[in-house]
């Protein structure tokens, strides 16, 4: 129940950052989420009397959030000013077969055939996509192509980190200074985006930034690293 509404709320993502990165920019559009999830996700970690840890786990929360929140992000931000949504949702279905490839890179655990096949199949899938899909192949396509697989190239690395080096830190923790992280990472590539979102931010895309930060991060992330810690890694990313 927990991998399916995960799913459902990543997979309406990208149709939010197809609204509003047209409209704030990618960078802009990545900051606002992050900063609006981490709000959520500290203002609920403080009730539920977490503690942060912050000197102890500064770096962690730095390296989860650079890799599994402000370059993935912003990557797809990007990738949403030339590609539809369902190619988004399908380069974000490669990050447990990267994840599996993180495993066995970082924790030396065993590359099945079968994992092997799936990464092949995987690859080949994006170029059937690609090829045959409903838009012309441009340079702005590929492109976009290659932001979201380098986003999932990201999760599937984060993951691995966090199971490796976030075991003792509470998930709710871990979900909060990491997009914390992300946020502060941000901050000074946002900025010059600030002038033009003033002039030309609408309503529905201030809406899906909202809905972007609060809901498809501050709670999905609250899920997300609550299923690595129980579930693990590779069962985390298959939403």
């Amino acid at each position: 129940a927990r991998l399916l509404l995960l799913g459902l709320i990543w997979g309406t993502s990208f149709m939010l950052m197809r609204i509003a990165a047209p409209v704030f920019g990618p960078i802009l559009t990545t900051f606002g989420r992050a900063s609006l999830g981490a709000l959520a996700l500290y203002l609920f970690a403080r009730h539920s009397g977490i503690d942060f840890q912050w000197r102890k786990n500064a770096k962690t929360y730095l390296i989860i959030g650079v890799t599994n929140t402000a370059i993935p992000f912003s990557l797809f931000a990007w990738s949403a000013l030339y590609i539809p949504s369902a190619y988004m949702a399908t380069m974000n279905s490669l990050a447990p077969i990267f994840t599996a490839v993180f495993g066995f890179l970082l924790l030396a655990e065993r590359l099945s055939a079968l994992r092997i096949s799936a990464f092949i199949l995987g690859l080949f899938g994006v170029a059937v996509l690609v090829g045959i899909g409903p838009i012309e192949v441009t340079p702005t396509v590929i492109g976009g192509v290659l932001a979201g697989m380098g986003a999932a190239i990201n999760y599937g690395f984060a993951a691995t980190y966090t199971r490796m080096h976030a075991k003792e830190i509470p998930s709710l923790a871990t979900a909060a200074g990491s997009q914390f992280a992300a946020a502060l990472a941000l901050l000074p590539f946002a900025l010059p985006s600030v002038p033009h979102a003033l002039e030309h931010g609408t309503s529905s895309a201030l809406i899906s930034v909202l809905i972007l930060g609060v809901v498809c991060t501050g709670v999905a992330y609250g899920l997300f690293f609550h299923l690595i810690s129980t579930e693990g890694a590779s069962k985390a990313v298959t939403a």
